[in-house]
């Protein structure tokens, strides 16, 4: 007996098995047939609810930016501001965000290497949010700075780039591409990586 479900369950187990079946295949190789075998429904239910394979893409995208919104919201109220817990903040919020890419790797692996070539006004929308991330970056640096815990002669927005490029490449080459990393290592190899260079002279993590 087929499960009866109700109609917005039923499209986010479309976008579920569009999400499986695109990071398997590449948006390009994968198909309607495809999604409708993997979500194990008739074709005439994906149409219900979407039009194309293109549409579903987009359902695809929608998901990974309200996930992503969640994400920036949680890290936009993140205190750096008491130089004692410095280390337990900055460490948090990298195990944070590995552990969210990690946990939606399908996701990563559609939104990094196909998104932007499939839909154009995607990197707009994804560099507005970004955007919220990356000043509160910024601010957080310049604080940090002020209280002498990072070197002042860094210029903040490059730490900014260094960092968040840092995580896209962390994502591309360990979190996407095999078994679930240890993510608790990565982020001790980081944090020395932030004492040998970036932090101020006389500061203990």
């Amino acid at each position: 007996m087929r499960t009866i479900l109700d109609k917005e369950t039923r499209k986010a187990q479309l976008v579920d098995a569009a999400i499986k079946v695109m990071a398997s295949k590449g948006y390009r190789s994968a198909s309607i047939s495809d999604i409708i075998s993997e979500a194990q429904v008739a074709r005439g239910t994906f149409y219900l609810h979407f039009s194309s394979k293109l549409d579903v893409f987009h359902a695809v995208m929608d998901r990974y930016v309200q996930l992503f919104e969640a994400r920036v919201r949680t890290e936009v109220a993140r205190s750096y501001d008491n130089p004692l817990s410095v280390r337990s903040s900055m460490r948090e919020s990298l195990l944070d965000w590995l552990r969210f890419f990690s946990e939606h790797k399908d996701l990563a692996k559609i939104v990094f290497r196909e998104a932007n070539a499939i839909d154009p006004d995607y990197e707009e929308r994804c560099y507005k949010l970004l955007e919220a991330c990356f000043a509160h970056w910024r601010e957080a640096v310049v604080r940090l700075q002020k209280i002498g815990f990072v070197r002042r002669d860094l210029d903040p927005e490059f730490l900014n780039m260094g960092f968040s490029g840092l995580l896209i490449h962390i994502v591309l080459r360990r979190i996407i591409p095999g078994p679930a990393p240890d993510l608790e290592s990565i982020v001790d190899q980081w944090i020395a990586f932030i004492e040998s260079g970036v932090k101020a002279k006389g500061w203990l993590l």
